[in-house]
């Protein structure tokens, strides 16, 4: 019944990961028909055909691999062994197409995405996407005095032993200035700071009422993509959600609802308060107080370990209020272009905990949008963005079998006069193919694996868990 309810997500998002592709090559298709190339194929995926049509002498498939797409241009790279079509080299040769041909058909890929990311914020502006209460500021609302390391050993917060203080507004994070919430995450996840003594360390830039000061922190690993994180959370109101019968929230009287007030006399400031302070009581008895209606409401309880879960629970899932932010379509895409920029940096240096097994393939991007559809189509609608985005840059890179390399084999056969011989192309090209789907094969493993855990084979079940904030959905598709 769980599968069948989530159903209509899960076809939304198998559909939004193909539209986003199905845009890409419409790029190159139109492209290639406007300056007169001979098109063989258009292809929703790699490999050998599964099923399709002809029309006009260009074959429309869906082929075995789902890991992109192309469209089958011979003029510009023959590459049709590899691209699952016939070998042709015995074929009426075509004439030749000029370099600017090449550049143009090649790159208009990447920019049917931006334009299809610019129409889509349009609409994302207009609506409004709704993001946690002070999302939008970089103002800390609470500093950790304990935190659960990757091993699950607990140690004092990085951030409160630096000196970071709650109201501590953040200006720049290891120099880069940063103007919400998300940029703060994203700058400290990506760093790769490093103290002479070996341990991670990121500069915090922060103003404290006329003050402008700069903290070093030493971040540690945290959550089982063992990540940099020090600590805080910004301040954001928190409610119950899905409450669990049976449980010790159910049993002592909370409701569905209910505003989280404070916990044993401390005031519940954010999200990322309440569970760092969950996970240091297991069996403990704690007043928690809430706020319903007009009234408050106050009992003991006591967290507890349950088998599915690998912190104590109280039987709720704890989630922040929300408010609807419109934000302009320069400011969502130049926010989306910098935390790629980060992401990409990190992956390529030796001194980043950021490393491939933390990217996701088609598997995890499907579930990232089937869970963010869940929570909202604004979610989704703004990590659709975000893919055609990503879409846009990653296939700009000049690595053979992604359009920047096609980009670069043009320019080098235009400086060398004449074409790079087919066979050469065959080999590179074949080479990163294999190393393509080394890539997924290896990406996807651990896709299955966060799948796995999030439908609770290994983690806490859904109700104890919190809503995936942006950050969360962001972090896993990068």
């Amino acid at each position: 019944m769980t599968l069948l309810s989530n159903l209509p997500f899960i076809f939304l998002a198998i559909f939004a990961l193909g539209a986003c592709i199905f845009v890409h090559e419409m790029g190159h298709f139109l492209a290639a028909r406007k300056r007169g190339l001979k098109v063989d194929r258009f292809s929703i995926g790699i490999g050998p055909r599964i099923f399709g049509w002809e029309r006009g002498g260009v074959d429309y498939r869906l082929s075995l691999f789902p890991i992109g797409g192309y469209v089958s241009l011979p003029q510009l790279a023959d590459m049709g062994r590899l691209e699952g079509g016939d070998d042709d080299e015995k074929a009426e040769p075509l004439p030749p197409i000029s370099y600017t041909d090449k550049m143009i058909v090649t790159v208009m890929g990447a920019v049917f995405n931006v334009l299809f990311a610019l129409v889509l914020s349009l609409v994302l502006w207009g609506v409004g996407r709704e993001m946690p209460v002070n999302a939008n500021s970089t103002v800390i609302g609470h500093v950790a005095q304990q935190v659960v390391a990757s091993d699950g050993s607990v140690v004092p917060g990085p951030a409160r032993e630096a000196g970071l203080q709650p109201g501590d507004r953040i200006t720049r994070v290891d120099g880069q200035r940063v103007n919400d919430s998300m940029a703060v995450f994203n700058s400290i996840m990506t760093g790769f700071g490093i103290a002479e003594d070996g341990r991670r360390k990121v500069d915090i830039e922060l103003v404290r009422g006329e003050q402008t000061l700069t903290k070093t922190v030493y971040p540690i690993l945290r959550t089982s993509e063992a990540i940099r994180d020090i600590g805080i959370s910004q301040s954001s109101p928190v409610v119950i959600d899905r409450l669990t019968a049976g449980r010790p929230a159910e049993r002592a009287g909370f409701m569905e609802g209910d505003k989280l007030v404070s916990v044993d006399g401390v005031p519940v400031v954010s999200l990322g308060f309440f569970l760092d302070y969950l996970s240091t009581r297991e069996g403990t008895p704690m007043e928690l107080t809430v706020q319903r209606g007009d009234d408050l409401y106050s009992a003991p309880v006591a967290p507890v370990r349950t088998p599915e879960a690998d912190y104590p629970i109280i039987g709720f899932r704890p989630t922040q209020i929300t408010e609807r932010i419109h934000q302009n379509p320069v400011e969502q895409i130049t926010g989306m272009v910098r935390t790629i920029q980060q992401t990409l940096t990190a992956l390529f240096h030796h001194q980043s905990d950021v490393k491939v097994r933390n990217l996701s393939g088609p598997a995890g991007i499907v579930h990232a949008i089937h869970q963010t559809a869940q929570i909202g189509l604004t979610q989704a609608l703004w990590l659709i963005i975000f893919i055609n985005i990503n879409l846009a840059i990653l296939n700009l890179l000049p690595i053979p079998v992604l359009d920047g390399g096609h980009m670069v084999f043009a320019t080098i056969a235009k400086i060398r006069g004449k074409a790079l011989p087919r066979r050469f192309l065959e080999t590179i090209q074949g080479a990163f193919v294999i190393l393509l789907l080394s890539f997924m094969i290896y990406v996807t493993v651990f896709d299955v694996q966060r799948i796995a855990d999030f439908y609770g084979q290994s983690s806490p079940p859904a109700e104890t868990a919190p809503e995936p904030s942006a950050s969360d959905v962001e972090d896993a598709n990068e």
